[in-house]
């Protein structure tokens, strides 16, 4: 078994709510718990793709919002700094994962190590969940706070990405995200922005892993 999901399943108790998020360290968990059907856990996920993934395996998933606490949260992420802030921006289903992130005891992110760093990373973006109607003021702000900003589009037809809830994706840059927590917070406020991706004191615990497979544990209180 691979390390770092043998060290997640560590955290996992019978008869346990729990979140599977995105990415391919969530579905090497979700292989893993398809195999345990004695620990009777109740599973929901923000993502359709996983969802899509344990059921193939034969997993039953609960609709989120029919779950009131949910006890462990899993989750990847494109950049984690040491201080367990995240940016969750490539997949763009952030809403849905910082509400699951919220209702959980634990949320704990599966990464490589080498996504781990003193401050995130500016090659990953800031990435804004927006109403259409919001487009151009978003965008003027964003310019107000000297990052670049685009509307993402679609690969593969003409047209923006859409959310599940037919909102637009923002992708924000800067040279150093060192102020990021006041920039997500000036943004946060502006009208039309419904979330953003930076996950800010949400974190519990990083479980991460080098090249040889070898588990390197992050905790808040490091």
């Amino acid at each position: 078994m691979i390390p770092v999901i043998k060290q997640a399943l560590t955290q996992i108790k019978q008869n346990m709510n729990i979140s599977l998020g995105g990415g391919s360290n969530v579905a090497n968990l979700a292989n893993a718990l398809a195999v345990k059907p004695d620990l009777n856990l109740t599973i929901c996920t923000p993502s359709e793709l996983t969802r899509k993934h344990c059921e193939s395996l034969g997993m039953t998933v609960t609709d989120t919002h029919e779950i009131k606490h949910l006890d462990l949260a899993f989750d990847g992420c494109d950049s984690l700094d040491t201080n367990l802030n995240a940016l969750k921006s490539n997949g763009g289903i952030h809403l849905f994962e910082k509400i699951n992130a919220e209702l959980a005891d634990k949320y704990i992110i599966l990464a490589p190590l080498q996504r781990v760093t003193k401050l995130l990373n500016p090659e990953v973006p800031l990435t804004l969940e927006i109403v259409d109607a919001a487009k151009i003021t978003v965008l003027q702000q964003i310019e107000k706070l000297n990052l670049k900003g685009s509307i993402r589009s679609a690969n593969d037809i003409a047209g923006y990405v859409r959310t599940p809830l037919g909102n637009l994706l923002v992708d924000c840059y800067s040279s150093d995200w060192s102020n990021i927590s006041e920039i997500n917070s000036v943004i946060s406020q502006q009208n039309g922005v419904i979330a953003t991706s930076f996950f800010e004191n949400l974190v519990t615990l990083g479980l991460t892993f080098d090249e040889n497979g070898k588990v390197h544990e992050f905790r808040k209180e490091d």
